[in-house]
């Protein structure tokens, strides 16, 4: 019968210091990672807010130029009319 392998506490020693290493490494980066995400979703938040001010000024205008538009053809409507 075979002789068990015996395992050197020293050599699982170095795969699990080598594997922690790694594992923090990777936490590391990925903190990283989410620390860029949150920067360019506060700034996406900026300029969302920058846009939706603009989009509500051409709103604004849009409407006072329909409104211009409609109270013309009521005024040539009457014109039409009359003459």
């Amino acid at each position: 019968m075979k002789e068990p392998r015996k395992v050197t506490f020293k050599s699982l020693d170095a795969k699990l210091d080598t594997f922690v290493t790694l594992m923090v490494e990777g936490f590391e980066a990925v903190r990283g990672d989410i620390a860029a995400l949150q920067t360019d979703m506060t700034e996406m938040k900026s300029n969302h807010v920058e846009v939706q001010g603009t989009q509500e000024a051409h709103g604004k205008a849009i409407d006072k130029d329909a409104v211009t538009l409609i109270n013309h053809e009521s005024r040539i409507k009457k014109l039409e009319v009359v003459g």
